[in-house]
């Protein structure tokens, strides 16, 4: 915790690795003290066992003298009578083998706390994992047997909403006659149940109701599954849960599917244009990255990149990518739309994510070279898809308010992702992947955005727009946690470099009924 911000996630992994590290550290130090010990008992034992006078007739005899010669000019070098000598070795030859033992005993010890102190770093480590693993495993096997269950229990729902019709039109035909009756009645009703709705869209923002909406769309793909018969356990085999053969992508392109076939979610072509170029300083912190994504505007560049060279030549680009700007379903100039944010979802090639290729190879990325993707909302998507796509060397990925966490990303990559506990669109992403599902290193930042009572009057949106990220990045940067510290050295350093922003658009290709018009504004 740190200003109003939360850290969870990321540490995990690190943290089991660093004991298991300090556990081959300590084992090491235990063995060389062991060494120590067994090389030290043969002196000690003349030290203990032989006593002083046996101790001094030995080294001479080791060394070929005399002990009275050797005696003598010990006792001549330091200036004593040569009759004391046996006296000055009788008197400190028990201190020696008390101080002997005494040294002894201590590397004994300290050998053997070293060897305990790793064993239970390593038991530590273990469990540490293992805790994570089960909290993780718990929410996803219940998303996994409550989403089937429903799925299951769809026939049987739908046999009852068939049986109860005819009391439903019943019920519409008297509330008709009424209106008949009372012309305004049937409008009142309408008007009265719209209002009630837009007065109660606020609780929305419970932290509480979100965390339910994420739990439902994890169990959704589990859902779909389940109502076409299929058992449990090979539902749970091919969701998120299990391989993500299915899983929530596997639910979204049914949705894109089901779309297209009645005319909506359309893809297209799309065409992209640099509108602008400046000179750029570096980033230097969260901050400065959110201010940087383009803004979620109709008719404006989707997309910013930015290239720094080292001293060396080699260059490393920063990718932002800007939101959902036209929440129409049938998709017409736009490529920042919903089709694209169904299509991200689904993990296919959405028009936004192309736009934004091709918006980095006019800007000279080429495979391979280093990158760091950075998105707000559906620019979040289309992030971790360049961040996932294997053709660059990802070092950071950063997002604000993005549906992605069931998206694996490579352990070398520093993934730090940005969300509101009271803002929707992250929890349309579903459950976090459990750490044995390769999961575990997703550093999640949350932070609510308002305090005590929810406002009245305020809307769901609120919490997603850009405005509120950017007050968290601050406290981001003002936090002194070593994971955002290890983001955040990944960044370029240096000199200026260049930006150019980018504007994409769809391309339709001829046909009837084709619309051509850019859509209205949208908050994601």
């Amino acid at each position: 915790m740190g200003s109003g911000i939360t850290i969870t996630g990321g540490s995990t992994r690190v943290s089991s690795e660093a004991l298991r590290a300090a556990r081959a550290t300590l084992a090491a130090i235990g063995n060389e003290l062991d060494d120590v010990d067994h090389a030290l008992r043969p002196a000690l034992a003349l030290a203990t066992g032989a006593g002083a006078s046996t101790l001094t007739s030995v080294g001479m005899a080791s060394s070929g003298m005399g002990s009275s010669v050797t005696a003598s000019a010990g006792m001549a070098a330091t200036g004593m009578p040569a009759g004391s000598a046996s006296e000055t070795v009788g008197s400190t030859g028990p201190a020696a083998a008390r101080l002997a033992n005494a040294a002894a005993h201590g590397i004994r010890t300290a050998a053997a706390d070293s060897h305990r102190l790793a064993d239970e770093l390593g038991t530590a480590a273990d469990l540490y994992d293992d805790a994570d693993r089960r909290a993780g495993a718990g929410i996803a096997d219940l998303s996994t047997i409550s989403g089937w269950a429903l799925g299951t229990l769809a026939p049987l729902m739908a046999a009852i909403g068939i049986a109860s019709l005819p009391s439903l039109l019943l019920a519409l035909t008297t509330l008709f006659a009424a209106g008949r009756q009372a012309p305004q009645a049937a409008r009142v009703v309408l008007s009265g149940l719209g209002e009630l709705a837009e007065s109660r869209a606020f609780l929305l923002r419970d932290p509480r109701v979100v965390s339910l909406i994420r739990f439902a769309v994890s169990a959704a793909d589990d859902a779909m599954l389940g109502a076409l018969g299929l058992p449990l356990n090979l539902v749970a085999s091919v969701d998120d849960r299990g391989d993500g053969a299915f899983g929530l992508h596997g639910a979204a392109t049914l949705v894109v599917g089901a779309g297209a076939a009645l005319g909506l979610l359309k893809d297209t072509p799309v065409h992209v244009r640099r509108a602008s170029s400046a000179a750029v300083a570096p980033p230097t912190g969260f901050a400065d990255l959110a201010a940087r994504v383009p803004p979620t505007r109709a008719d404006a560049p989707q997309v910013r990149v930015e290239r720094y060279s080292d001293a060396a030549g080699e260059s490393t680009y920063i990718v932002y990518v800007g939101g959902t700007v036209d929440t129409s379903p049938v998709a017409t100039g736009e490529p920042f739309d919903i089709t694209s944010d169904l299509i991200g979802v689904a993990q296919g090639d959405p028009a936004s994510l192309r736009t934004t290729e091709e918006a980095m190879a006019q800007a000279g990325v080429k495979p391979g070279d280093t990158v760091i993707p950075v998105g707000y909302s559906q620019g979040g998507i289309v992030a971790t898809s360049i961040a996932t796509s294997g053709d660059y060397d990802i070092p950071a990925l950063v997002t604000f308010g993005s549906p992605t966490a069931g998206i694996d990303v490579a352990d070398g990559t520093v993934d730090v992702a940005v969300e509101h506990t009271d803002d929707l669109v992250p929890a349309l992403g579903g459950e976090p992947r459990a750490d044995d599902a390769h999961g575990g290193d997703r550093i999640v930042v949350t932070r609510q955005t308002f305090t005590g009572e929810i406002p009245a009057g305020s809307s769901p949106i609120d919490a997603h727009l850009m405005k509120e990220y950017a007050l968290t990045a601050q406290k981001m940067d003002a936090s002194s946690d070593a994971r955002l510290s290890a983001a955040l050295a990944t960044l370029p350093h240096g000199g200026a470099g260049d930006a150019g922003l980018y504007q994409g658009t769809r391309v339709h290709l001829a046909g009837p009924n084709v619309p051509h018009a850019s859509g209205g504004g949208g908050a994601w």
